[in-house]
């Protein structure tokens, strides 16, 4: 009786590694990216222990809110979602149409949006650019490689962009360039710097966003009705 005691719950511990495994293996890169991260951390936490310093881990981790003015950053958190949301749209479309077209222009096009909206996006999130030019490289160069990046990008793409609504893609680009120019002039006034930097970054991501989320319908839309009738 004790043995199959044992052996039923040496069955049962087998069935639940299994499914572990079934869940965890079935989505790319899941299992990379949790091991990755608990390794971050636990390093994070060694760190901090041998060198006393938890107050700036705990940093790491800490909510940028003012109680005095709740309202302070919200444009900036808008403008994060706002980028995120063109990132998540195109990577996600782009994983569900690569199934049937892998080398359709369409999946090309939306893998490499998908691609250079997160260059973007992590820039604007870490600060990348603000750190390497406190290491001593200019924001003309690294602007000039963003500017030279979203030339090849249109470039390469034209004739697709051409058969979509790309008049928000173009209000984008120009209201990028705005806020870009302002970064570098930067205007003596705070609220004008503010408008012209942060503002038309905003409406630039705003213009992203909805203009990704066309573009990924209506090709997602076309996919189905393909579908349909094969």
């Amino acid at each position: 009786m004790k043995h199959r005691h044992l052996f039923e719950k040496n069955y049962q511990l087998s069935k639940f590694l299994e499914l572990i495994k079934k869940h965890f293996f079935t989505v790319p890169f899941l299992v990379g990216f949790n091991i990755l991260t608990v390794l971050i951390f636990g390093w994070l936490s060694v760190y901090a222990k041998i060198n006393n310093q938890g107050d700036g881990v705990e940093r790491l981790f800490s909510d940028p809110f003012n109680i005095w003015f709740p309202y302070e950053g919200i444009l900036t958190g808008i403008s994060e979602v706002l980028g995120c949301i063109s990132v998540a749209i195109c990577a996600f479309t782009f994983g569900v149409l690569r199934q049937k077209e892998p080398r359709s222009r369409s999946v090309i096009f939306l893998f490499f949006s998908a691609l250079l909206l997160g260059v973007l996006y992590v820039d604007d999130s870490f600060r990348m650019t603000l750190i390497l030019t406190r290491l001593g490289i200019s924001k003309k160069i690294i602007y000039l490689c963003y500017a030279s990046g979203i030339f090849l990008y249109i470039y390469n793409f034209w004739r697709y962009i051409k058969t979509t609504p790309y008049l928000p893609l173009v209000a984008a680009l120009f209201l990028f360039a705005i806020s870009r120019l302002e970064d570098i002039v930067n205007s003596r006034s705070i609220g004008l710097h503010a408008m012209l930097e942060d503002g038309t970054k905003l409406l630039a991501l705003l213009n992203l966003a909805l203009y990704f989320w066309h573009v990924c319908h209506q090709e997602v839309w076309r996919h189905f009705q393909q579908s349909e009738k094969n």
